[in-house]
């Protein structure tokens, strides 16, 4: 079952992504913004985020909280969220008040006043975010998973920016990249669940007139990648050794291959049958846990496995992983492990899409992205056409170096061994 959406083109030049189900009376309005900490000059790393917390701080028209009161008084609720590569805000509602949503996102995008005083007030709340984050061990590893795995590029950075940089933002600097970056051609709005042909007019009522244009653009440098480096962070962790392994791999500038990749992660790391928690979880005992993760970005991406283990396991549950890695790549999965990780994908991806929001949230991400929808559209059509073949292929242009050490990065979060 293919997922389908209705693409529109607005008067003001925003795509308009439409996906109508009609099983409960909700509605999803959710707008992306091509801009994350990808697209930031170093001085304001951060600002994509703090942005972020500052739309719900009002706007020309509605006070400090009146927004999300309005929202929460019609029985909805709002968040919003920044990553690498975009920031969204989405309002999920009863769909008889979908028009109210469209509405208080229009605001927030069009109109938000970014006020000095509030700006100093939330400025707090993110070092006080950026702290619990220095003190909590995966915050640590996967921070310094990225700016270790990727020396230069879009990625080096991290998403809620430095100590520094969160302390010297100021409001000038917001509202121009509030004015730069949040225009109609660097966005996507997205409504999913029971909605009908009308919302189409009320978004374009909405959002007629919206002309700002998309200019400064700064252009991170081409993705350098760091290898064959062993970074550990000696840090009281409670006893055991948080972990990542990473390895160069593509992000949406080859969708066929993170479908074969996909498939990799699932056999090798998802689930108590996955190959990595059989033999080095449950057989040799190396670990306490052990899986793969493998995000999806616009450009270059990683592959990565990551494992909790004692500080005296790291460097056997190391070579482990590296000879069950090669054991995977001399031995194409046969026909009932590549069936289970297709079973498994498929419906995680299905668990995914089964809420309004789930669905406006896969539709914007894929769609901002990769610019069209055919991704997310053909995804499971295209999921039952992977092969043994194709899953190695992919898997030997990630792996297949004649030694995996010089090709990836450790990076581990925890007391040193004994």
């Amino acid at each position: 079952m293919d997922h389908k959406t209705t693409l529109h083109k607005l008067s003001c030049g925003m795509p308009l992504l439409i996906c109508a189900n009609h099983e409960v009376e909700l509605a999803t309005v959710d707008i992306w913004v091509r801009t994350g900490s990808g697209h930031e000059p170093p001085a304001v790393n951060g600002i994509s985020h703090f942005l972020e917390h500052m739309l719900f701080k009002g706007t020309t028209k509605y006070g400090l909280g009146e927004i999300e009161n309005r929202i929460e008084s019609l029985g909805g609720v709002c968040n919003a969220a920044t990553s690498l590569d975009f920031t969204h805000y989405y309002v999920t509602i009863p769909s008889s008040h979908v028009n109210t949503a469209v509405e208080m996102i229009c605001e927030m995008i069009r109109s938000s006043t970014l006020e000095a005083s509030e700006l100093e007030k939330e400025r707090l709340v993110i070092l006080e975010e950026y702290r619990r984050k220095q003190d909590h061990p995966t915050g640590i590893l996967f921070e310094q998973m990225y700016a270790t795995s990727f020396r230069r590029g879009p990625y080096h950075q991290t998403v809620i920016g430095t100590e520094q940089t969160i302390r010297s933002i100021n409001r000038n600097q917001m509202m121009d990249y509030y004015s730069h970056r949040y225009s109609p051609e660097n966005m996507a709005l997205v409504v999913s669940g029971d909605v009908g042909p009308a919302v189409v007019d009320k978004v374009e009522s909405v959002f007629s007139g919206f002309d700002r244009k998309l200019t400064a653009l700064h252009h991170p440098p081409p993705t350098e990648y760091g290898r064959g480096i062993l970074n550990h962070i000696n840090k009281p962790t409670g006893g055991e050794v948080y972990v990542t392994w990473s390895f160069p791999a593509p992000g949406l500038n080859n969708p066929r291959a993170i479908l074969d990749l996909d498939v990799a992660q699932f056999i090798l790391g998802q689930g108590r049958a996955s190959i990595l928690h059989q033999q080095l979880k449950e057989k040799q005992n190396l670990c306490s846990s052990i899986s793969t993760y493998y995000p999806t970005h616009i450009h270059d991406s990683l592959f990565v496995f990551i494992a909790t283990c004692t500080p005296n396991q790291r460097n056997v549950l190391r070579e482990g992983l590296i000879s069950e890695i090669k054991a995977f790549l001399d031995n194409p999965p046969d026909t009932a492990t590549l069936a289970r990780a297709h079973r498994l994908l498929r419906s995680s991806h299905l668990f995914s899409m089964e809420t309004s929001s789930g669905t406006a949230t896969n539709t914007g991400y894929y769609y901002t992205l990769s610019g069209h929808t055919a991704f997310l559209d053909n995804y499971i059509r295209n999921l039952e056409n992977i092969t043994p073949e194709s899953v190695m292929n992919a898997a030997l242009d990630v792996f297949g170096a004649d030694d995996p050490m010089e090709t990836m990065v450790e990076v581990s979060v925890g007391p040193e061994s004994n």
